[in-house]
């Protein structure tokens, strides 16, 4: 801390002799903690009304009752002796007994006339001089200039931080406090083993302790209980328990109470409750409020604290679940500082089965229901979603999620089904009543047709249908394969079947049996239903057509209207082979694009007559890899020379072709089965020198083009050598851009390669 040094020359001797008892002030920085602790100790308190009156001054008799107060002789006063030794301090005198006391143990004196002058305001050097006493030093500490020697030596052991005061100075109890919390901070004069004044109060200071947890944190402590990194403490009523995460110091008393806590700088805390959590932020609800969710950007090392244990955010982040509770303390600047998280309770999964569900928890006028992701009407929940219930954040969160396919095993066992799979996919299990169905002790068998009911991740199995929708059960989606493998029937026995793999429009990935070989309906849309564990598979009927512009922001296809959870693949047909390609996409990649009725294959709509699941049909080109042809080879056939063999490099893998007619350093789309490329065509490029590249366009004269989320870019070493690099690289370097898309804007297209050369 910043010294005050007297310039006076004796001074400045003084500070020499001094400075081998200097000790760090308090770090007691505000009125509230100064007066906390002062009227713990008893040495300062407030008038009838609990008014400190901090800006009143003090009187040379009141600070000599604060000094005693302060000191080994603070037992020692005499109340109702009517005795004083100064003439104007008669013994009836409120104050007698406390000056009495302070010149007996030689902390005061009084003037050369024989008075003591008990109302006269205190002077900052009579009230450090006092102080002093109280240390243990004496006159002949400070030689005889006085009061120079006083003041410097209190500078020097820091006894006047914060005070603001000087010689002649009178002080307010504020100041006088500051004083006094300063002292109590301060080394005994000559103590062997460092001991500071406030351990004849049986207290010491605790430096640098972070509060780590308290009973809201950490059940296993009491209400009135802290855990610190220097050990637990009990507290008072009145503690601030928002201290919790801060670092700071601490006065403790008789080894076990908290009489203060000094945060190290003024911080500000907020608590909130997670929905979720991201890489770099959490998604959360502010403390009693469910509709104003807020996004809280945290790095992976900020410092979070659980159960009295110190962590990282991204070392706790994958156990954050919906509903836990973290208190954040920010800094002055806006800056958080750390972390204070706390698991919650979330009740469920329970498997909605009747318009009486609500009454199984305890909701009110303000509890929000969502359902899939939308807020709905408590009506709007059907039989066999799912529902979970959190109290923290007054929250009804439904799931509709559901899975049809063939119950193939259990992992470990059927007995102990915490994993199984069904139709190719294996899922987790979650919750007691999906075990029950799925294990032994249910109805469910090996090679039966089963609806499961999702999860709020999306991935658990929560429970399984009713039966009436067993039978009953049918997917959508887009054949992406066929061929004969190996099933497991119901007896535990494995058979070899022909199957089919389908993908839904929600992207997910799935087997089916099929009592013969269905490979017509590769890269076809279809429609899948089950029966004796077997697929029946249809082509959809597209009588109901669908065209017109997208509006992302209006959420319509022509007149449609599209649900906020819409699920949607873009799919694409390869002549002359049966490798299928396909992606999942959303509303904003088609933004802005007049969709013909051949590119919508299927779609479906929900009660509410919206759109809720598409098939889409060579839209955006997302289905497919881009890449550079970084060798070919020619060869001659059938007396004709051609462009035979060829290698194509994307995403740092290397695939290879045959019989394209493409030459080294051209730009492709192309799909491959494995390393084998199947289908390949060269990109366009556009015309005139980049102006500008971020991370999501290219300016090109005056027109701005989107790039591919995943846009390739290489970076040519030679004529016809080039190497694969990162955006962020041809960002920051300097060099000619040359950018290739596969079709315009608006009919889906995207640059898809960049190609960089040195300038």
């Amino acid at each position: 801390m910043i010294k005050k040094l007297i310039c006076a020359a004796f001074a400045v001797a003084v500070l020499s002799v001094a400075a081998s008892v200097s000790a760090d002030a308090a770090a007691i920085r505000t009125d509230g903690d100064m007066m906390t602790l002062l009227s713990e100790l008893n040495i300062m308190i407030g008038d009838e009304n609990g008014d400190y009156r901090l800006d009143s001054y003090v009187s040379r008799a009141e600070m000599a009752k604060i000094a005693v107060a302060s000191s080994r002789e603070k037992n020692t006063v005499a109340i109702g002796l009517p005795f004083s030794p100064f003439s104007d301090v008669k013994g009836s005198y409120w104050g007698a007994p406390y000056i009495q006391a302070a010149v007996s143990a030689g902390i005061v004196n009084g003037y050369m006339d024989g008075t003591f002058r008990p109302d006269g305001t205190v002077k900052y050097e009579e009230a450090i001089n006092m102080m002093l006493k109280v240390l243990g030093y004496t006159n002949d500490d400070f030689g005889a200039s006085y009061p120079y020697g006083q003041v410097g030596m209190a500078n020097n052991l820091e006894m006047t931080e914060g005070m603001e005061g000087e010689i002649g100075m009178e002080l307010t109890r504020r100041q006088v406090a500051r004083l006094v919390c300063n002292t109590l901070d301060t080394e005994l004069k000559a103590s062997v083993t460092k001991e500071k004044l406030i351990a004849v109060h049986n207290c010491v200071f605790e430096e640098n302790v972070t509060i780590e947890a308290s009973s809201s944190e950490n059940t296993t402590l009491d209400s009135d209980e802290i855990a610190t990194s220097a050990g637990k403490y009990r507290v008072r009523s009145s503690f601030d328990f928002d201290n919790v995460g801060s670092r700071g110091d601490m006065v403790i008393k008789d080894g076990r109470y908290v009489l203060v806590f000094a945060p190290d700088t003024l911080t500000t805390v907020k608590e909130y409750i997670i929905y979720t959590t991201l890489n770099d932020a959490i998604l959360a609800y502010p403390v009693g409020n469910n509709s104003n969710r807020v996004q809280l950007d945290i790095s992976d090392t900020t410092a979070c604290y659980k159960d009295n244990v110190s962590y990282t955010y991204g070392t706790l982040r994958s156990s954050m679940e919906m509903g836990d509770r973290i208190k954040i303390r920010y800094k002055e600047t806006g800056e958080i500082d750390r972390i204070n998280y706390s698991e919650s309770s979330l009740e469920g999964p329970f498997k909605v089965k009747s318009g009486s569900w609500a009454g199984s928890f305890i909701t009110d006028s303000n509890t929000r229901i969502m359902r899939d992701g939308s807020e709905v009407s408590q009506s709007a929940i059907v039989a066999n979603d799912i529902i979970y219930y959190s109290d923290t954040l007054n929250m009804v969160l439904a799931y509709s999620k559901k899975i049809t396919g063939v119950y193939e095993s259990a992992i470990p066992s059927k007995d102990s089904p915490q994993k199984i799979t069904v139709s190719g996919i294996t899922y987790e299990v979650e919750g007691v009543e999906a075990f029950n169905d799925l294990s032994s002790s249910g109805t469910l068998s090996y090679g039966d047709t089963v609806t499961l009911l999702m999860g709020r991740d999306g991935n658990k199995v929560a429970g399984v249908a009713s039966s009436n929708m067993l039978t009953s059960g049918s997917v959508i989606g887009f054949i992406t394969g066929s061929g004969r493998k190996v099933f497991t029937a119901s007896d535990g026995t494995t058979y070899t079947s022909y199957y089919v793999d389908v993908v839904t429009p929600d992207g997910s990935a799935y087997t089916y049996p099929t009592d013969y070989d269905r490979g017509i309906y590769v890269n076809k849309a279809v429609r899948i239903q089950l029966k004796d564990g077997k697929a029946i598979v249809n082509s959809l009927n597209s009588a109901n057509s669908l065209s017109g512009y997208v509006n992302f922001t209006k959420r319509t296809i022509g007149g449609k209207s599209i649900s906020e959870d819409v699920k949607i693949i873009d799919t694409a047909k390869l002549a002359g082979n049966n490798v299928a390609v396909y992606a999942r996409i959303y509303l904003q990649r088609i933004d802005g694009i007049e969709l013909a009725a051949n590119n919508v294959v299927y779609y479906s709509t929900n009660s509410a007559g919206q759109i809720d699941e598409m098939i889409l049909q060579n839209v955006t080109g997302d289905m497919f890899d881009y890449g550079m042809v970084i060798s070919a080879s020619k060869q001659s056939d059938s007396g004709e020379t051609m462009y035979n063999t060829y290698s194509i490099q994307s995403d740092n893998a290397v695939y290879t072709a045959s019989r394209f007619n493409l030459v080294t350093g051209t730009p492709v789309q192309f799909t491959a089965d494995g390393q084998t490329v199947v289908h390949a065509s060269k990109l366009m490029s556009y015309s005139g020198a980049l102006d500008e590249l971020t991370q999501t366009t290219a300016t090109i004269g005056t027109k701005t083009y989107r790039l591919m989320d995943k846009v390739r870019v290489y970076k040519r070493q030679q004529l016809s050598t080039f190497l694969e690099m990162s955006l962020n690289e041809a960002i920051s370097g300097n060099y000619r851009y040359t950018c290739y898309y596969d079709k315009s804007e608006d009919k889906g297209g995207r640059i898809r390669v960049i190609i960089c050369d040195d300038k």
